[in-house]
C-alpha cells in the first residue's frame, strides 16, 4: 500500500485504509449505520463497510460463534457465490472472503465480500466489507487494482 491511502477508524471497531481521493458518506439501512465510499471513477463501483459486535448466548464458546459467523458469511449453499475461503490471521483473527455474480433490476454487478472478525473480552467483534461493480467493468482497470488493494488493506484492518 503507498501513501496515497489514508486510515480510516470506523465505530470503534475497525482500523483500515482507503485511497486518498474516494468521496466517504454514512447510510442507514434498515437501522444499520454502513460506510460507504465512492471511488469517483466512471465505472461505478462502490465499498462498503459495517460492524457488529455480539454476545454468544449463555453456555455457547464465542469462538464457535466466530467460527460459525464466518462459515455462514461464505455462503456454502448459493451457487452464486465463489472463491470462498476462510483463513485465520497470525493475530487470531479470522478472515472470510467470497465472491458473487448477481442480476437486479437488470444490472449485471460483481460482488467481493470480506468478513474480518475476532473474539475480544468473551464478545463477537466482526467488521463486513464489500467492493460492487458493474459486471460490465469487473477485471478492468481501475476495478482490478481497486480490488487488489482493498484486499491487502482488509487483509491488513486491525479490529479495536
Amino acid at each position: 500500500m503507498n501513501e496515497d491511502w489514508k486510515a480510516v477508524e470506523w465505530a470503534g471497531t475497525v482500523r483500515f485504509r482507503v485511497p486518498m481521493g474516494w468521496t466517504v458518506s454514512s447510510e442507514d439501512r434498515e437501522g444499520i449505520e454502513v460506510l460507504a465510499f465512492d471511488p469517483n471513477d466512471s465505472g461505478g463501483g462502490t465499498f462498503h463497510v459495517l460492524v457488529d459486535e455480539r454476545a454468544p448466548r449463555p453456555g455457547e464458546p464465542a469462538e464457535a460463534v466466530l467460527h460459525e459467523m464466518a462459515l455462514r458469511f461464505v455462503r456454502p449453499d448459493d451457487a452464486r457465490v465463489s472463491d470462498r475461503s476462510v483463513e485465520e490471521r497470525e493475530d487470531g483473527a479470522r478472515l472470510a472472503l467470497a465472491a458473487m455474480a448477481t442480476e437486479e433490476d437488470g444490472r449485471a454487478e460483481s460482488h467481493y465480500f470480506w468478513l474480518l472478525g475476532r473474539v475480544r473480552d468473551g464478545r463477537v467483534r466482526v467488521a463486513m466489507f464489500s467492493y460492487t461493480v458493474p459486471a460490465l467493468f469487473d477485471g478492468q482497470e481501475p476495478h482490478v487494482s481497486n480490488l487488489a488493494g482493498l484486499d491487502a488493506a482488509i487483509r491488513a484492518a486491525e479490529l479495536l
